[in-house]
């Protein structure tokens, strides 16, 4: 009796420790079926086709898709879960808009970089990317403020400055300033700009060049991304006013043009490591994915995963 307990109990922890076996029903009986752990790769195409323009060139699609099986590796190996990192790839490829024939482009650049992934100091690390820049890349200390990003230099990207996109006016009125302001911390606008902004502004005391004024100490990175500004008596990041303004980028100039308080914005995106709109005119010049990822992290390798 204690031998078929023993033996029992064995089966059970057998079959409890090991997770990918589910129950079914075959010819009216219940079962145990193997289910295999699922694949990262068989994921990563659609999650690469919600990451890149249309007509993305293909060498581009597969520096792309190179980029984002590191950036899934550099999470599970900080200790992200695999199931985690999954399900993160099904969402960002639920939101894909690709067309069927650049689901194809990417399943092709995915299966031909297999394994591939942007190595550093013996690990895969993650290669951010941005559309557009300025025509210098950010460095991991530029944007990050850490020296914990060394693959990530700065990095000419001349091909950025013909983009159309290269330079972006946004103007707001002093209301919709304030509305902006506000949106993102109830009061910000009067902590900014005084109790009584709002008045002064409707009665013209408070116009677009005085509030330009306020915009003062502009602290810049090496790439000539805004890190620090005063606006007022409060100290902004540079990256914080893009986000509450939607600013295409953080590189940015305020000036007060026809009563409007004007950003003009170079870039679009954050502006540290891969530009896609570099990465396009490399491969359109006949460069490879490896020439282009060798180029935006010179100090990291392409390498080949298990």
């Amino acid at each position: 009796m204690k031998v078929s307990t023993q033996k029992a109990l064995t089966v059970i922890l057998a079959i409890l420790s090991f997770p990918f076996f589910t129950a079914g029903i075959l010819n009216g009986k219940r079962v145990l079926i193997l289910e295999k752990k699922p694949e990262m790769e068989d994921f990563l195409a659609p999650a690469v086709s919600a990451e890149v323009p249309e007509d993305y060139p293909y060498e581009a699609v597969r520096a792309q898709a190179v980029l984002v099986r590191s950036r899934c590796l550099a999470e599970i190996e900080q200790g992200t879960k695999y199931d985690a990192v999954i399900q993160e790839l099904v969402e960002e490829g639920e939101s894909s808009n690709a067309s069927g024939h650049m689901e194809s482009v990417c399943e092709r650049a995915v299966k031909e970089t297999e394994h591939m992934a942007l190595n550093y100091g013996g690990r895969a690390v993650e290669g951010p990317f941005f559309r557009s820049g300025n025509g210098t890349t950010r460095s991991g200390r530029d944007i990050f403020q850490s020296d914990g990003y060394p693959w990530l230099l700065n990095v000419e990207s001349p091909w950025d400055i013909d983009e159309e996109d290269y330079l972006t006016p946004c103007s707001f009125t002093p209301a919709g300033l304030f509305d902006s302001l506000d949106a993102a911390e109830e009061g910000l606008s009067e902590i900014v700009f005084g109790q009584d902004c709002r008045e002064l502004a409707a009665g013209g005391i408070l116009g677009a060049e005085e509030i330009a004024g306020r915009f003062q100490n502009f602290v810049t990175d090496a790439a000539g991304y805004v890190t620090e500004l005063t606006i007022g008596e409060k100290i902004f990041s540079g990256e914080r006013l893009r986000r509450i303004l939607n600013l295409p980028s953080s590189c940015f100039s305020v000036q007060a043009v026809d009563g409007k308080l004007r950003f003009l914005c170079k870039g679009l995106g954050h502006g540290a490591g891969l530009s896609q709109a570099g990465a396009a005119a490399m491969a359109w010049e006949g460069k490879a994915a490896e020439e282009i990822l060798q180029h935006y992290f010179p100090s990291a390798t392409v390498e080949m995963v298990q």
